[in-house]
């Protein structure tokens, strides 16, 4: 098995967990969020009444483009993937995330997927959450 360090274009996992770990030719990648390298979240929009709205398809590229930046420092894509695991906060937001995953992954040969619905995730601003397992030939 194999692990390496996170380039610096992510953020620190908020535990003591590897960000990805091998074994063979399978990469496993845990949960990832949109979190920023400086510790922010995207896609929220906090108003001064209170407030605060969720920008799912914003969320969902960010937590996309940082599988990406992990599956590279691995050396794979997101084209390597077979298998992903989606947690959402809110049912709601299914359409917008499917649709928002669709930019990524098309018609063509998407990997296995699956989407649960949860009740929270480690942060309150954190709306959607991915984790993935990728092949490498």
């Amino acid at each position: 098995m194999t692990n390496k360090e996170a380039p610096s274009v992510l953020p620190k996992p908020l535990g003591n967990y590897a960000r990805w770990r091998q074994s063979g030719n399978t990469i496993y990648v845990a949960g990832v969020s949109a979190r920023m390298p400086d510790g922010s979240i995207v896609g929220v929009q906090r108003h001064a009444d209170g407030r605060v709205e969720f920008d799912v398809p914003t969320q969902t590229r960010r937590v996309l483009r940082n599988i990406e930046a992990i599956l590279s420092e691995a050396g794979a894509s997101l084209a390597d993937c077979i298998d992903l695991t989606c947690y959402l906060v809110d049912q709601k937001d299914f359409t917008a995330f499917n649709a928002t995953w669709a930019e990524f992954f098309g018609e063509h040969q998407p990997p296995a997927r699956t989407t649960v619905v949860v009740r929270g995730l480690p942060h309150p601003d954190m709306v959607v959450e991915i984790k993935a397992v990728a092949c490498i030939a």
